[in-house]
């Protein structure tokens, strides 16, 4: 592996200290009760972070607001082996190098988002999933005993604020100078009688861009957004409590994050893009409801979660990011989920204890897409271009219905042994379509007549199909507990990502495609030493995937095809923990290594030099998967002092670093990332009782200018050999932040 300069010398006084401690401040997500210890609901009851047999890095919700982390594409440089891959339509979330590639809209991921319980297997689902949050858990591996389908690669599972018995709230509004953008967010809640709590939660934001667009004279992407929330809970009995939410919110996105850069250069934070074709930018509607009620039966409790999930959007974006408008395409959705879960959960404490339980979920997804396609000009010198000469739609509706039994069982022979063992079986039914048509218009001649020829127009080739899986994910666990302080696991647990249809598929052969099957190992170890607040975790892993769901891009259609191309191996090591050597200083970090590699892919699409040789295919097994970087960290360093007996110094470093990444499959040395690091710094004053605090941050410190992805573009008026499109990360930001308690 090829380091950077700046990377080798950031990490040559860190890599020791992470021998010794290495998961992020944001790992403190405590309560009470319990100190430092950190609590998790990662096996669906509430437990210590420490006797959980799982990788899982924690965050709380006032650590995410104060490092001004508010979207996935934030939170991955705080997270090892967490991956955005923020695609022209979408995010892609990948976690150990697995996760669903390309820009396909009809796939769900391969790492699944939960939000107080609720499954959302599309990332739109969820605009807000960092608004109001008390901690949000990353479970690497596969989760498919406990949380079901499409966690062959992990789960994020997200548990917001509830109503609090007393009467409380807060504001933090922020400024981020650089770029002009303000937001503001409000909370309160509190008891309303002795038996009902409810908590109101709202937040407004506006973004301007990054990327200076000289053409319209505007930053982009410009982001404005809206979300608010309100939940109630509800004991009338010591043996039942209700738990109602409901949640809006609004995004409107003006331009795009692309830069088209020639000449295998590096982006220069400048495009010359027009809204001539299509409005550019991005515009979402999101709702979301949870009812969630527990009854005390005995000793037991029942638990039952009711959810709905509903989202459209509209967007529009340019794919080569320059003029003339060679490519223009457009997206919509409608989305909507009715889900039921239903569990049974023992008592803990005795020799046997279980949770038991089944799951119902049905969706429909309606989504349309259009692609404006203009040539460039033609060369005879007796026509013309018209306004434009390939239109393209394509309409793909999916229905989905899910069922699914479920349990998971422990029991401990003697004190210090436990043995877990969880099954799930999911039955899965699709049914899909699609279909659209061809527009295409000649070009006019330049003399009488001048109306150009009648359009020729074709409608695509209808596909339908439908599918049926049942699916057994397993898993077991052996944990032996020498001590309080000491946890050894061993694990194996097997995942699934459903099978889905291709809605860019031209045949029947390719429409349906099969479910990748995911069989995992991980070995670790969890050590907590009170004496000076520290922890440490470890975890050796190894995953075996078969049907690997890939998708490739085709630059001559401008289309992603995705097939079941491919198996995959990815392993490696895991370290993350901290210490606080004094009351007033905790240091920290993680690092993880990940070899991530093709076992068996013969047919799969050409590497560099070879890749734009048409129809050309080659065996791709031992090559590593893209989106999976070798390396990657991080270190901190929290400051909590007293200045006197009113106010306290508060302050806070982060580096994060990461290795070489190639963002795309064919491997070409314009496509990579090269390893960089990045500073983060924290500082600021608030009061002993912290009702109040006022702060600095400065993110990227040393301005470290990167890109998110980097792509091959559509041919038509390019140079595919070196012109590359880009989505160059935001640079240095200063953030003023204050917060009030109440």
């Amino acid at each position: 592996m090829v380091f950077s300069a700046n990377l080798r010398h950031s990490c040559a006084g860190v890599l020791p200290a992470l021998a010794l401690f290495a998961t992020p401040a944001l790992a403190e997500a405590t309560a009470p009760e319990t100190g430092d210890e950190i609590l998790v609901t990662a096996q669906k009851r509430e437990e210590r972070l420490q006797d959980v047999p799982i990788s899982i890095t924690v965050q709380s919700g006032d650590q995410l607001e104060a490092a001004g982390i508010s979207t996935f594409m934030d939170m991955q440089s705080r997270v090892p082996n967490l991956f955005i891959a923020d695609t022209p339509a979408n995010a892609s979330i990948f976690i150990r190098g697995i996760g669903t590639s390309g820009n396909t809209l009809s796939f769900e991921q391969s790492v699944s988002l939960f939000v107080d319980g609720i499954y959302g297997g599309r990332n739109r689902q969820f605009m807000g999933p960092f608004f109001d949050v008390e901690r949000i858990e990353v479970l690497r591996g596969p989760q498919g005993a406990l949380f079901g389908r499409n966690t062959s690669a992990g789960a994020i599972s997200v548990t917001t604020r509830r109503p609090t018995d007393t009467f409380e709230g807060y504001a933090f509004a922020d400024y981020e100078t650089v770029r002009s953008s303000p937001s503001l967010q409000v909370a309160a809640g509190g008891p309303v009688t002795d038996t009902l709590r409810m908590r109101f939660a709202a937040r407004y934001g506006y973004q301007n861009g990054w990327i200076d667009n000289i053409a319209l004279d505007r930053t982009e992407p410009d982001r404005q957004d809206v979300l608010a929330r309100a939940s109630m809970e509800w004991e009338p009995s010591p043996n039942f409590k209700l738990f109602a939410k409901a949640e809006y919110g609004w995004a409107d996105i003006v331009g795009q994050g692309f830069e088209f850069v020639p000449d295998g250069g590096k982006p220069d934070y400048t495009v010359d893009t027009l809204d001539d074709r299509l409005p550019i930018g991005d515009r979402s509607n999101v709702f979301n409801g949870t009812v969630q009620m527990d009854f005390g039966i005995g000793t037991h409790t029942l638990t039952s979660i009711t959810g709905y999930s509903w989202y459209t959007y509209d967007q529009g974006f340019n794919i080569q990011a320059k003029q003339p408008s060679r490519l223009v395409t457009g997206n919509s959705e409608v989305f909507n989920q009715w889900s039921q879960e239903v569990r049974l959960t023992s008592p803990v404490g005795e020799k046997f204890d279980y949770i038991v339980g089944g799951y119902a979920e049905t969706s429909s997804s309606d989504i349309a897409r259009l692609s404006l396609v203009r040539p460039p000009a033609p060369t005879p010198p007796f026509v013309r271009g018209s306004s434009f000469d390939v239109r393209n739609t394509r309409d793909f509706v999916q229905d989905t219905d899910v069922v699914a039994l479920f349990g998971q069982f422990n029991w401990s022979p003697i004190e210090q042994l436990k043995v877990t063992a969880g099954l799930r079986w999911t039955r899965i039914k699709k049914e899909g379509g699609t279909s659209g048509f061809n527009f295409t218009q000649p070009p006019a001649r330049i003399f009488p007549p001048f109306t150009p020829p009648p359009p020729i127009q074709g409608p695509r080739v209808p596909l339908n199909g439908s599918l049926t899986e049942n699916d057994w994910s397993p898993n077991v666990s052996l944990i032996w507990s020498p001590s309080r302080q000491a946890n050894l696991y061993v694990t194996f647990a097997e995942g699934s990502k459903g099978g889905a249809f291709s809605e860019t598929a031209t045949l029947v052969r390719d429409f349906v495609l099969d479910p990748e099957q995911a069989e995992a190992w991980e070995v670790g170890g969890k050590f907590s030493f009170p004496s000076f607040g520290g922890f440490l975790n470890i975890a050796l892993f190894q995953t075996d995937y078969a049907n690997l769901q890939k998708s490739s891009i085709d630059t001559e259609q401008a289309i992603f095809i995705t097939t079941n191309a491919a198996g995959a191996r990815v392993r490696g090591v895991e370290l993350e923990g901290g210490a606080r050597p004094t009351d007033w200083l905790r240091v920290g970090g993680a690092i993880a290594y990940l070899d991530s590699r093709y076992t068996d892919y013969p047919n799969g699409p050409c590497t560099f030099p070879n890749e734009l040789v048409p129809n050309c295919s080659e065996d791709r097994e031992g090559d590593r998967l893209q989106n999976a970087p070798e390396w990657s960290g991080n270190v901190f360093a929290d400051i909590d002092v007293p200045l006197n007996d009113r106010l306290r110094f508060i302050g806070n470093w982060t580096t994060t670093f990461r290795s070489d990444v190639n963002f795309q499959d064919i491997l070409h040395p314009l496509e990579v990332q090269p390893a960089f690091s990045k500073t983060d710094i924290r500082t600021g004053l608030t009061d002993t009782d912290r009702r109040w605090e006022a702060a600095i941050l400065i993110r990227n410190l040393f301005d470290e200018r990167t890109s998110g992805i980097i792509f091959q573009t559509f041919q038509a008026g390019t140079n595919p050999l070196v012109d590359r499109v880009h989505m160059p990360d935001p640079r240095r930001s200063i953030t003023l932040q204050a917060r009030y308690r109440f």
